[in-house]
């Protein structure tokens, strides 16, 4: 059971980060998109925090890899790359502590 939840989340993050990847390169709202990579890593992690560094990255990442790939070049991309991984870290972790907030004590 526990790979199937994992199998969905790491689809589910996938998914996300190739559709923030698509917004970005149609709008210039980066306050939104920073806060979608926040909410979706803070969302899937704490459904699977074990896999909430796998899930950042996979968030993270295709954002600053399209960057680079339309001639951002590499400077912008490791920028990119550095504050979109940052930002989905960060709500990878929240996810975790969200989640262990709700648990009952034992």
């Amino acid at each position: 059971m526990r790979n199937a939840v994992t199998a969905i989340v790491i689809a589910l993050a996938c998914a996300g980060g190739l559709w923030l990847a698509s917004v970005d390169a149609r709008t210039d709202d980066t306050g939104v998109e920073a806060g979608l990579i926040f909410l979706i890593a803070a969302a899937l992690s704490a459904v699977r925090p074990r896999a909430a560094v796998i899930i950042a990255m996979i968030v993270g990442a295709p954002i600053p890899i399209s960057e680079a790939l339309q001639g951002g070049g590499i400077p912008g991309g490791i920028a990119a790359l550095g504050f979109a991984g940052a930002g989905a870290l960060a709500g990878a972790y929240l996810g975790i502590v969200a989640r262990r907030g709700l648990q009952p004590s034992s």
